[in-house]
Protein backbone atom coordinates (compact mmCIF):
# COMPACT_ATOMS: atom_id res chain seq x y z
CA UNK A 1 0.00 0.00 0.00
CA UNK A 2 1.86 3.56 -0.90
CA UNK A 3 2.13 6.35 1.36
CA UNK A 4 -0.56 8.02 -0.14
CA UNK A 5 -2.96 5.20 -0.88
CA UNK A 6 -6.60 5.74 0.25
CA UNK A 7 -7.75 3.66 3.42
CA UNK A 8 -9.64 3.99 6.13
CA UNK A 9 -7.30 6.67 8.76
CA UNK A 10 -6.73 3.88 11.76
CA UNK A 11 -6.48 5.26 15.12
CA UNK A 12 -4.01 3.90 17.63
CA UNK A 13 -4.44 4.59 20.67
CA UNK A 14 -1.20 3.33 22.48
CA UNK A 15 0.60 6.52 23.37
CA UNK A 16 3.63 5.05 24.83
CA UNK A 17 6.66 6.39 22.13
CA UNK A 18 4.89 9.68 21.63
CA UNK A 19 7.82 11.91 23.26
CA UNK A 20 10.50 13.31 21.39
CA UNK A 21 13.76 13.37 22.76
CA UNK A 22 14.86 16.66 24.03
CA UNK A 23 18.64 15.95 23.03
CA UNK A 24 19.73 17.47 19.82
CA UNK A 25 21.16 15.06 16.86
CA UNK A 26 24.84 15.79 16.88
CA UNK A 27 24.25 18.08 13.06
CA UNK A 28 20.61 19.29 12.96
CA UNK A 29 19.72 19.65 8.99
CA UNK A 30 19.19 23.58 7.93
CA UNK A 31 15.76 25.19 8.55
CA UNK A 32 14.14 25.75 5.25
CA UNK A 33 13.69 29.57 4.52
CA UNK A 34 10.55 30.80 2.89
CA UNK A 35 11.75 33.92 2.92
CA UNK A 36 14.57 36.38 3.46
CA UNK A 37 15.11 39.69 3.40
CA UNK A 38 17.59 42.09 5.76
CA UNK A 39 14.10 43.05 8.45
CA UNK A 40 13.15 39.40 8.42
CA UNK A 41 13.06 36.31 7.55
CA UNK A 42 9.83 33.36 7.47
CA UNK A 43 10.58 29.57 8.07
CA UNK A 44 8.64 26.25 7.77
CA UNK A 45 9.46 24.99 11.37
CA UNK A 46 9.52 21.33 11.52
CA UNK A 47 7.43 19.05 14.41
CA UNK A 48 9.41 18.27 17.15
CA UNK A 49 11.26 21.09 17.60
CA UNK A 50 10.50 24.18 20.30
CA UNK A 51 10.20 27.79 19.30
CA UNK A 52 12.45 28.73 22.42
CA UNK A 53 13.36 26.83 25.24
CA UNK A 54 16.06 27.02 28.37
CA UNK A 55 19.44 26.83 28.07
CA UNK A 56 21.15 23.28 26.58
CA UNK A 57 17.56 22.47 24.25
CA UNK A 58 17.64 22.76 21.24
CA UNK A 59 14.96 25.06 19.78
CA UNK A 60 14.44 27.32 16.66
CA UNK A 61 15.99 30.45 18.16
CA UNK A 62 19.35 28.54 18.90
CA UNK A 63 20.06 26.24 15.65
CA UNK A 64 18.59 29.59 13.50
CA UNK A 65 21.12 31.83 15.34
CA UNK A 66 23.70 29.12 14.58
CA UNK A 67 22.90 28.45 10.91
CA UNK A 68 22.96 32.38 9.99
CA UNK A 69 26.34 32.91 12.18
CA UNK A 70 28.04 29.97 10.27
CA UNK A 71 25.97 30.57 6.82
CA UNK A 72 27.47 34.36 6.74
CA UNK A 73 30.38 34.14 8.85
CA UNK A 74 28.90 36.13 11.31
CA UNK A 75 31.90 37.37 13.95
CA UNK A 76 28.81 38.17 16.75
CA UNK A 77 25.66 36.77 17.83
CA UNK A 78 22.99 37.87 14.65
CA UNK A 79 19.73 39.15 16.10
CA UNK A 80 16.51 36.36 16.00
CA UNK A 81 13.81 37.66 17.31
CA UNK A 82 10.40 35.95 18.11
CA UNK A 83 7.14 37.88 17.69
CA UNK A 84 5.22 34.77 18.15
CA UNK A 85 5.59 31.25 19.02
CA UNK A 86 4.41 27.72 17.51
CA UNK A 87 3.52 24.70 20.26
CA UNK A 88 6.47 22.28 19.93
CA UNK A 89 4.21 19.84 18.02
CA UNK A 90 2.91 22.40 14.96
CA UNK A 91 4.30 22.74 11.93
CA UNK A 92 4.31 25.40 9.98
CA UNK A 93 4.85 29.31 9.07
CA UNK A 94 6.99 31.08 11.50
CA UNK A 95 8.23 34.63 11.50
CA UNK A 96 11.40 35.64 12.81
CA UNK A 97 12.76 39.17 13.76
CA UNK A 98 16.13 40.25 12.10
CA UNK A 99 16.56 43.75 14.03
CA UNK A 100 14.92 45.23 16.89
CA UNK A 101 13.00 47.70 15.26
CA UNK A 102 11.13 44.84 13.11
CA UNK A 103 10.53 43.20 16.10
CA UNK A 104 9.08 46.00 17.83
CA UNK A 105 6.69 46.51 14.58
CA UNK A 106 5.85 42.86 14.31
CA UNK A 107 4.72 42.69 18.58
CA UNK A 108 2.61 45.83 17.10
CA UNK A 109 0.70 43.79 14.78
CA UNK A 110 0.25 40.37 16.50
CA UNK A 111 -0.78 42.57 20.08
CA UNK A 112 -3.55 44.95 17.28
CA UNK A 113 -4.82 41.58 15.78
CA UNK A 114 -3.54 42.78 12.06
CA UNK A 115 -1.89 40.20 11.40
CA UNK A 116 -3.98 36.61 9.59
CA UNK A 117 -3.02 33.29 11.45
CA UNK A 118 -4.40 30.46 9.46
CA UNK A 119 -4.32 26.64 10.72
CA UNK A 120 -5.13 23.22 9.20
CA UNK A 121 -5.60 21.15 11.72
CA UNK A 122 -6.89 17.19 10.93
CA UNK A 123 -9.43 15.99 14.12
CA UNK A 124 -11.25 12.94 14.88
CA UNK A 125 -15.16 13.04 13.47
CA UNK A 126 -17.23 13.50 10.46
CA UNK A 127 -19.21 16.74 9.47
CA UNK A 128 -22.71 15.91 7.54
CA UNK A 129 -22.27 17.33 4.06
CA UNK A 130 -24.22 19.58 4.41
CA UNK A 131 -21.65 21.21 7.08
CA UNK A 132 -18.83 21.23 4.86
CA UNK A 133 -17.16 24.32 4.47
CA UNK A 134 -19.41 26.42 6.62
CA UNK A 135 -17.65 28.43 9.15
CA UNK A 136 -18.16 27.86 13.10
CA UNK A 137 -17.58 30.85 15.33
CA UNK A 138 -15.57 29.70 18.62
CA UNK A 139 -15.55 31.51 21.31
CA UNK A 140 -14.55 29.84 25.16
CA UNK A 141 -12.81 31.51 28.21
CA UNK A 142 -9.22 29.71 29.12
CA UNK A 143 -7.18 29.41 31.08
CA UNK A 144 -3.20 27.65 31.91
CA UNK A 145 -3.70 24.87 34.43
CA UNK A 146 -1.76 25.27 37.61
CA UNK A 147 1.84 23.79 37.49
CA UNK A 148 1.36 21.65 34.25
CA UNK A 149 2.06 22.50 30.49
CA UNK A 150 -1.87 22.37 29.63
CA UNK A 151 -4.85 24.78 29.32
CA UNK A 152 -8.36 24.23 30.27
CA UNK A 153 -11.73 25.67 29.35
CA UNK A 154 -13.05 28.02 32.17
CA UNK A 155 -15.72 30.16 33.26
CA UNK A 156 -15.48 34.00 32.40
CA UNK A 157 -14.97 35.04 36.09
CA UNK A 158 -12.41 32.10 36.61
CA UNK A 159 -9.14 33.27 37.94
CA UNK A 160 -7.10 33.66 34.75
CA UNK A 161 -9.47 33.27 32.16
CA UNK A 162 -8.50 35.07 28.96
CA UNK A 163 -11.42 34.55 26.00
CA UNK A 164 -10.48 32.54 23.06
CA UNK A 165 -12.09 33.49 19.74
CA UNK A 166 -11.60 31.75 16.31
CA UNK A 167 -13.37 30.32 13.19
CA UNK A 168 -13.09 27.20 12.11
CA UNK A 169 -14.18 25.67 8.89
CA UNK A 170 -14.56 22.16 7.68
CA UNK A 171 -12.99 21.45 3.99
CA UNK A 172 -13.84 17.89 4.07
CA UNK A 173 -14.42 14.79 5.96
CA UNK A 174 -13.71 10.93 5.13
CA UNK A 175 -12.80 7.99 6.99
CA UNK A 176 -13.36 9.45 10.47
CA UNK A 177 -11.55 12.26 10.45
CA UNK A 178 -11.87 16.29 9.54
CA UNK A 179 -10.03 18.59 7.94
CA UNK A 180 -10.32 21.90 9.62
CA UNK A 181 -9.16 25.66 8.03
CA UNK A 182 -8.96 27.49 11.14
CA UNK A 183 -8.27 31.37 11.53
CA UNK A 184 -7.02 32.24 14.94
CA UNK A 185 -8.31 35.48 16.27
CA UNK A 186 -6.71 35.75 19.63
CA UNK A 187 -3.94 33.63 20.80
CA UNK A 188 -4.04 31.99 23.67
CA UNK A 189 -1.89 29.02 25.15
CA UNK A 190 -2.74 25.67 22.98
CA UNK A 191 -6.13 27.61 22.05
CA UNK A 192 -7.18 25.11 19.04
CA UNK A 193 -6.38 22.16 20.85
CA UNK A 194 -8.24 22.80 24.02
CA UNK A 195 -11.07 24.42 22.34
CA UNK A 196 -11.38 21.75 19.46
CA UNK A 197 -10.95 19.00 21.99
CA UNK A 198 -13.63 20.36 23.82
CA UNK A 199 -15.83 19.92 21.33
CA UNK A 200 -15.28 16.48 20.57
CA UNK A 201 -12.38 17.31 17.63
CA UNK A 202 -9.38 15.86 18.80
CA UNK A 203 -6.67 16.86 16.83
CA UNK A 204 -4.61 13.72 15.76
CA UNK A 205 -1.66 13.19 17.72
CA UNK A 206 -2.73 15.66 20.00
CA UNK A 207 -1.91 13.24 23.42
CA UNK A 208 -2.07 15.91 25.91
CA UNK A 209 -5.79 16.45 25.52
CA UNK A 210 -6.70 13.10 24.26
CA UNK A 211 -6.39 12.85 20.98
CA UNK A 212 -4.97 9.67 18.84
CA UNK A 213 -1.56 8.95 17.75
CA UNK A 214 -1.14 9.88 13.95
CA UNK A 215 1.79 7.79 12.29
CA UNK A 216 3.22 6.38 9.20
CA UNK A 217 0.38 4.36 7.89
CA UNK A 218 2.84 2.57 5.37
CA UNK A 219 5.47 1.44 8.00
CA UNK A 220 2.67 0.17 10.05
CA UNK A 221 1.50 -2.02 7.41
CA UNK A 222 4.60 -2.84 6.20
CA UNK A 223 6.80 -3.63 9.14
CA UNK A 224 4.07 -4.94 11.28
CA UNK A 225 4.90 -1.78 13.77
CA UNK A 226 4.97 1.90 13.59
CA UNK A 227 8.63 3.20 12.91
CA UNK A 228 9.88 6.05 14.54
CA UNK A 229 12.72 7.25 12.01
CA UNK A 230 11.16 10.54 11.16
CA UNK A 231 9.25 11.37 13.86
CA UNK A 232 5.92 10.51 12.79
CA UNK A 233 4.95 8.89 16.14
CA UNK A 234 5.51 12.93 17.58
CA UNK A 235 3.53 14.69 14.83
CA UNK A 236 0.49 16.40 15.52
CA UNK A 237 -1.63 17.08 12.41
CA UNK A 238 -1.87 20.95 13.27
CA UNK A 239 0.39 23.01 10.61
CA UNK A 240 0.34 26.91 10.63
CA UNK A 241 -0.69 27.04 6.49
CA UNK A 242 -0.54 30.56 6.33
CA UNK A 243 0.90 33.80 8.16
CA UNK A 244 -0.12 37.50 6.68
CA UNK A 245 1.66 40.09 8.07
CA UNK A 246 2.69 44.05 6.74
CA UNK A 247 6.07 44.42 5.72
CA UNK A 248 7.48 46.18 8.88
CA UNK A 249 9.12 49.19 6.77
CA UNK A 250 6.44 49.72 3.79
CA UNK A 251 3.06 47.81 5.37
CA UNK A 252 2.79 46.41 2.21
CA UNK A 253 0.31 43.42 2.73
CA UNK A 254 2.06 40.07 2.69
CA UNK A 255 1.21 36.54 2.84
CA UNK A 256 3.51 33.19 3.36
CA UNK A 257 2.78 29.65 2.57
CA UNK A 258 3.97 26.08 4.02
CA UNK A 259 2.95 23.31 2.93
CA UNK A 260 2.30 20.07 6.00
CA UNK A 261 4.71 17.83 6.30
CA UNK A 262 5.27 14.34 4.56
CA UNK A 263 3.08 12.69 7.53
CA UNK A 264 -0.42 14.10 6.29
CA UNK A 265 0.11 12.29 3.06
CA UNK A 266 -1.18 9.50 4.91
CA UNK A 267 -4.87 11.05 6.04
CA UNK A 268 -7.61 9.66 3.23
CA UNK A 269 -7.80 10.83 -0.29
CA UNK A 270 -10.72 13.54 -0.12
CA UNK A 271 -8.51 15.53 2.66
CA UNK A 272 -5.42 15.11 0.80
CA UNK A 273 -7.41 16.66 -2.23
CA UNK A 274 -8.81 19.89 0.27
CA UNK A 275 -5.40 20.21 1.76
CA UNK A 276 -3.39 20.16 -1.53
CA UNK A 277 -6.41 22.92 -2.97
CA UNK A 278 -6.28 24.93 0.24
CA UNK A 279 -2.34 25.28 -0.33
CA UNK A 280 -2.50 26.41 -3.88
CA UNK A 281 -4.73 28.94 -3.21
CA UNK A 282 -2.70 30.17 -0.46
CA UNK A 283 0.28 30.80 -2.46
CA UNK A 284 -1.44 32.43 -5.57
CA UNK A 285 -3.29 34.62 -3.26
CA UNK A 286 0.01 35.90 -1.26
CA UNK A 287 -0.93 39.44 -1.44
CA UNK A 288 -4.22 39.60 0.12
CA UNK A 289 -6.07 39.27 3.30
CA UNK A 290 -8.03 36.50 3.78
CA UNK A 291 -11.63 35.93 5.54
CA UNK A 292 -13.55 33.00 6.28
CA UNK A 293 -17.06 33.66 5.78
Amino acid sequence: MSRGADSQYRIELDRTNAIVADEAPTESPPLRILHEESHFMVLDKPVGLFTQAALGIESIQTRLTEQIKQRDQHAGIPFVGLPHRLDRGTSGVILIARNQRALSRFGEQFQSRKIGKYYLAAVVGEFSTDLVKQPQEWSDYVRKVTDKPLAEICEAAAEGAKLAQLTAQPLASAGGVTLLLIKLHTGRMHQIRIQAASRGMRILGDLAYGGPEFFDIQDDLDNGEPDDDEGDLASMALHALRLEIRHPQTAKQLAFTAAPPVTWDNLPRELREAMAECVDRSRRENNIAWDLK
